[in-house]
């Protein structure tokens, strides 16, 4: 039990440092737990060594730990931790299918300040555009389009779904796309 004790005590540490932007000192912290019998404190070490790993801009090295934690916990916010370090590595293909994850799985319980779906496909839509993966940001991008258009104007409703604002989400989108097409895509839009 006093092993227990001190792992949680370690991973609670781990966690804080990687809170407090301390990423070096997390990583070091939870690499010693991140192949735990204990499912738990196995998840918990790899999700914040793959997180440190990815706030220190080392996307590569982050997706083994990012995987295994999504393999362990399988949440919607380490799915798309591990697409968003996928999409910044270069792997559209993997980033993708991780990405699907988003809608099949569940928030992890206690997870208090979770992002909204349509958020967090709005923010991997700017990744993809950032890498230049245009034609997977178009399709994400039509994918908001959809989710405002099923809302409507009211900018009350689309805030409570967790739509970005209207007005950035289309300065976002318009580089995507020729002049001429994008005055095509927002007439559509019918907002």
């Amino acid at each position: 039990m006093h092993l227990v004790l001190f792992k949680n005590q370690r991973l609670n540490k781990a966690e804080h440092a990687l809170n407090c932007g301390r990423y070096l000192e997390a990583i070091k912290l939870g690499q010693a737990l991140v192949n735990s019998r204990n499912k738990e404190m196995n998840f918990r070490a790899n999700r914040l060594c793959g997180l440190a790993l990815y706030k220190r801009k080392k996307y590569e090295e982050s997706l083994e730990y990012l995987e295994k934690a999504c393999r362990t916990g399988n949440y919607r916010h380490d799915w798309y931790s591990l697409a968003m370090a996928l999409v910044f590595a270069g792997k559209l293909e993997k980033a993708e299918e991780a990405f699907k994850n988003i809608y099949r799985t569940n928030v992890q319980p206690g997870y208090m300040y979770a992002v909204p779906v349509p958020g967090l496909l709005y923010q991997y839509m700017k990744a993809l555009k950032k890498k230049q993966f245009v034609d997977a940001a178009i399709i994400r991008a039509n994918e908001l389009k959809q989710m405002f258009v099923g809302v409507g104007p009211d900018t009350t409703k689309q805030v409570q779904r967790g739509l970005p604002n209207v007005t950035t989400f289309l300065a976002d989108v318009e580089p995507l796309f020729e002049p001429e097409r994008f005055v095509l895509w927002k007439s559509d839009f019918r907002i």
